[in-house]
């Protein structure tokens, strides 16, 4: 995992860290072994630049998704082929 990327895991982790001057925040950037692209993208606050140093996705969606009621289980499809109860589909006529 890229130094970078646990610094900013770091970041998130301790709300005290929210609170460093930027100073300090300078300071710890500067101690990190980083690239200096990552490190002045860091600097800057430039997420996007960061983002393509460090080989991160271009765009993501975050979707939520909420189930509905369960089904029994005589009603919950098969995906590995046709119910066995069901009838074959009849052959195409020509």
């Amino acid at each position: 995992m890229s130094n970078a990327i646990r610094f900013l895991e770091t970041l998130g982790q301790n709300p005290a860290l929210a609170r460093l001057s930027p100073e300090q925040l300078k300071s710890m950037i500067d101690s990190l072994d980083l690239d200096p692209a990552q490190r002045g993208a860091l600097l800057e606050g430039d997420l996007s630049a960061l983002g393509q140093l460090i080989g991160g996705r271009a765009e993501m969606i975050g979707l939520i998704w909420e189930p509905g009621p369960e089904l029994p289980p005589s009603e919950v499809p098969d995906a590995d082929g046709p119910d066995e109860n069901e009838p074959a589909p009849a052959p195409a006529e020509e």
